[in-house]
């Protein structure tokens, strides 16, 4: 044993102590450490003759590797190395907080979608096994029809291999190498009599093609041609490649029959929908972009047999080509075509209320928008029928963000000028109530301050992108470069510590020694520009957020706790003081008109309260409706180049011809001929003669009365909110008004309009006049609001950005903002306000007429406003 030799194996090791010199006894090599006796390598003697003609041998020893035999447990389709990963992706979303009915839910969308792709779950499959379709995988067929594809010599290797037959040289390499074939064939390993047979059993098993798939290659080739490539298994056939190309394919079936890491996801968001989750599809989106559900770490979700075989499977899944990472619009789309592959009833309405409540607390707004919006959705239900079918997705989470922003449009204008004046009012009463007096020991809350929200959220914004760097790029705020290498270096590092395999997918020396070099020039460049390395990082003023419904609300209440925790100077930033304030403790009743409250706070301090109402701008109620113009098609005409003209001459034409614009504002002109109006009021006389017959829908006409007010006679129907009695003249009416009495005063026309064209000095006039009267001046809206209506299918790129340039500054901040909120772009949620504002403002009748019910518009005279109206209704 003593005599042996001591050999040194560099690409080998021993499978227990990983050492990695060998003694070589009997032919085989045993670790000098343990004696573990390694089987994969064997020493064998191959003799060669030098020549044909030299009878001399010359023995030499070498040392061959065995290939390894996998078990056929490690080798599995596609089907089930994404069954392994959904069912991976699905408990990450039950420790997020998710419904426990969704396992069940996801395995019958799951099962679903694998019985029309005929896999698994069919009927019809006599054979059991699952069948190809047109995008199958390689590896697919290899591992049910033992289907081996051969590849095509190329010519230029047939004409070398013609051309060094008459080379002896060549010809004794050929002979060499394929005695070493044989020889190590001896060495292999003999299978079983039952892996043979079960061998050539698989050999006569012919391809199976699902229906859509044959449908699909009968493009390609006839069907029994298609049947001759199903029986030759060996892949001698080379006249057709059995896939075709993603661009010979219609969107539907490239879209459908490709199984990726995005079906993954979009049977977790049908399945969500189903069981009615709190988490909703822009909710999964965030998931996916904080990497929470990747597939980075998918291998973790393997059994530990398939794992180790890591690298191989992710080539041979094509993995290159997918994507992990996907927006609201393309996942969207994908769950439209997969609701209608599997033939899904339809999606269920999320509870829309407790939507909103957790979208006002992200947005850090008082709970009081929360039961305006409620309000809203109780007078007219949205219905969420679109006019595509019952396959297309709803979008929930923008109409539910749209109902919030059209609530704030109604208290704030969001006009550049109406909240500014709102604003200032509202913080010098709040200078006044947060005055301690004697009479009262507990503070009073003060009012909401629109325009300090707006700092609050934007300072807010930017501190908890400091710390993450998937808020950073949601909402597009610009990080240091130090933050964005410390993300990367903490995903990375998170990925070795899930992966017990990270280091055995380098297999080779030359795998190793190219990341060691990367990893050494990274550490360089880290070095030189931070100043620190990659150990350092971890030891930075970084925090780890948990998954949640509310990122930025949670996530800022962490930094708020990890910032009164940390010593002095560990902090990277500093929070100022007014980004402590909890802005949904603020009051917002008295811009509701309920000033009663506020009025008796303020008696306490000796003040009296004065409520104004204030107008939003006329402006964007003049501009018109946007609309995309068609451009006409280029006809087929022969142009001929003058070579006669001057330059001058060319220029003056250039200048001459108008560009035609893509995007115009136009004012609603288009009405209807005489005789088509004639008909729509005969429909419409009609339809409410029979709803005067109806004894189950009785429609009362509100009385008209005659108030004197201010020496003029006004009457009941046409009495504007500005037009009010005070709170503290209770003499009754000879009316019965439907609202309470609110603590106005009425405003002269003269006054009205001074507000209106110079809101800020009157401020300040007010202000002054208060003060010396003892009198404080609250501005509310009167709840009216800028219009900008139009259609936003056919629109382009450009027609929006010009578009967002008409936009008021205040509005554009908060619809981007609350679009990035969610997930989605400012154009699906200005769509979504859009469809609300158009049925509130033009598509019910008066809503004075009628107090149990609304009444749609249907006798509308403007045809542009009519198309606009029942587009907008078509999809509530």
């Amino acid at each position: 044993m003593d005599d042996t030799e001591v050999v040194q194996m560099d690409h080998m090791e021993c499978d227990v102590c990983g050492e990695r010199k060998f003694q070589e006894r009997e032919g085989y090599y045993y670790c000098i450490e343990c004696g573990t006796k390694k089987g994969q390598l064997q020493a064998v003697e191959i003799s060669a003759e030098d020549t044909f003609n030299d009878t001399t041998k010359h023995v030499s020893q070498r040392t061959i590797k065995k290939p390894k035999i996998e078990a056929e447990e490690s080798d599995i389709t596609s089907w089930e190395f994404y069954n392994y990963v959904l069912r991976g992706f699905l408990e990450e979303l039950l420790h997020m907080g998710a419904k426990p009915e969704l396992k069940l839910m996801t395995l019958q969308v799951w099962a679903a979608y694998m019985g029309r792709m005929e896999v698994a779950f069919c009927k019809n499959n006599e054979m059991g096994l699952p069948k190809l379709n047109v995008r199958a995988i390689a590896r697919d067929a290899r591992i049910i029809y033992n289907y081996k594809k051969t590849k095509r010599k190329r010519e230029r290797q047939d004409k070398q291999s013609q051309n060094a037959i008459g080379d002896e040289r060549a010809n004794w390499r050929e002979w060499r190498k394929t005695k070493r074939k044989l020889d190590e064939s001896g060495y292999r390993g003999k299978k079983s009599a039952h892996s043979e047979s079960t061998f050539q059993s698989n050999q006569n098993i012919q391809l199976q093609w699902s229906a859509n798939a044959r449908k699909s290659l009968k493009k390609q080739m006839p069907l029994k041609h298609l049947d001759k490539h199903s029986v030759d298994s060996s892949g001698s056939m080379q006249c057709h490649g059995l896939r075709p190309k993603a661009s010979a394919l219609r969107h539907f079936d490239r879209q459908i029959y490709s199984l990726n890491i995005i079906k993954l996801y979009i049977v977790l968001a049908i399945a969500l929908n189903q069981v009615e989750d709190d988490i909703q599809l822009t909710d999964l989106i965030r998931f996916i972009d904080e990497e929470h559900l990747t597939s980075r770490y998918m291998l973790s979700y393997l059994p530990e047999n398939v794992a180790v075989h890591g690298k191989t499977l992710v080539k041979q899944m094509e993995f290159g080509n997918q994507k992990d990472k996907c927006s609201y619009k393309f996942l969207r789309a994908h769950i439209t075509h997969m609701s209608r592959f599997i033939n899904l009833n339809g999606f269920q309405k999320p509870d829309l209320e407790a939507l909103t409540k957790r979208y006002v607390l992200e947005l850090d707004l008082p709970p009081l928008i929360a039961s305006y919006v409620s309000s809203l959705m109780d007078i007219l239900p949205p219905a969420f029928d679109t006019k595509y079918g019952q396959h297309c997705y709803p979008r929930y989470e923008a109409r539910v963000m749209a109902y919030i922003i059209y609530v704030l449009k109604l208290l704030f204008g969001l006009d550049d000028v109406k909240e500014r004046v709102i604003s200032q009012s509202a913080i010098l009463i709040n200078k006044h109530l947060l005055q301690q007096t004697d009479e009262q020991a507990q503070p009073v809350e003060p009012l909401f301050v629109y325009t300090e929200w707006m700092q609050f959220v934007e300072l807010r914004k930017v501190l908890v992108a400091n710390y993450s760097e998937s808020f950073a790029q949601r909402f597009r705020i610009a990080t240091e470069n130090g933050r964005k290498v410390d993300d990367f270096l903490n995903k990375e590092r998170k990925q070795k510590e899930d992966e017990y395999n990270y280091n055995e997918m380098l297999v080779t020396p030359a795998m190793q020694r190219i990341r060691e070099n990367i990893c050494l020039i990274f550490e360089t460049l880290l070095k030189n520009k931070f100043g620190v390395s990659s150990n350092d990082t971890t030891t930075k003023d970084h925090i780890e957020f948990q998954p949640s419904l509310t990122p930025a609300h949670s996530y800022y209440k962490r930094i708020l706790l990890h910032a009164s925790q940390a010593q002095e100077g560990e902090m990277s930033v500093q929070i100022p003081d007014f980004m402590k304030v909890d802005h949904t403790e603020r009051q917002l009743e008295p811009f509701k008109y309920q000033t009663t409250v506020l009025a008796q706070h303020l008696a306490v301090r000796g003040k009296t309260l004065r409520v104004e109402e204030l107008a939003c701008q006329e402006d964007y109620e003049e501009i018109g409706i946007f609309q995309m113009l068609v451009r006409p098609r280029n006809r087929h005409n022969e142009w001929r180049a003058n070579c006669d003209i001057s330059t001058q001459n060319w220029l003056d034409i250039l200048r001459r011809r108008e560009k035609r614009p893509d995007f115009v504002f136009r004012k609603p002109i288009s009405s209807y001929g005489r005789q088509y109006q004639k008909k729509i009021m005969e429909r419409a006389e009609r339809r409410q003669a029979m709803e005067a017959d109806n004894p189950f829908w009785k429609l009362r006409d509100t009385p008209t009365y005659i108030l004197t007010i201010n020496n003029e006679d006004v009457s009941l129907n046409s009495l504007a909110s500005i037009q009010t009695f005070d709170e503290r003249n209770m003499e009754p009416l000879r009316v019965p008004l439907k609202m309470p009495r609110r603590q106005m005063r009425p405003l002269s026309e003269e006054s009205a309009g001074a507000t209106q064209s110079k809101p800020e000095k009157q401020i300040g006039e007010g202000k002054e006049g208060a003060e010396e009267q003892n009198e404080l001046v609250l501005k509310i809206s009167n709840f009216d609001c800028w219009l900008l209506h139009g259609n936003m299918t056919k629109i382009t790129d450009s027609g929006k950005q010009k578009l967002r340039s008409i936009f008021p500054c205040s509005f554009r901040w908060l619809l981007e903002t609350c679009a990035a909120t969610i997930g989605v772009d400012w154009a699906e949620l200005y769509d979504q306000l859009l469809i609300l504002e158009v049925t509130f403002h033009h598509g019910i009748e008066d809503w004075s007429c009628h107090s149990n019910h609304l009444r749609f518009k249907y006798n509308i005279l403007n045809k542009d406003i009519n198309l606009l109206t029942k587009s907008c209704r078509d999809m509530w």
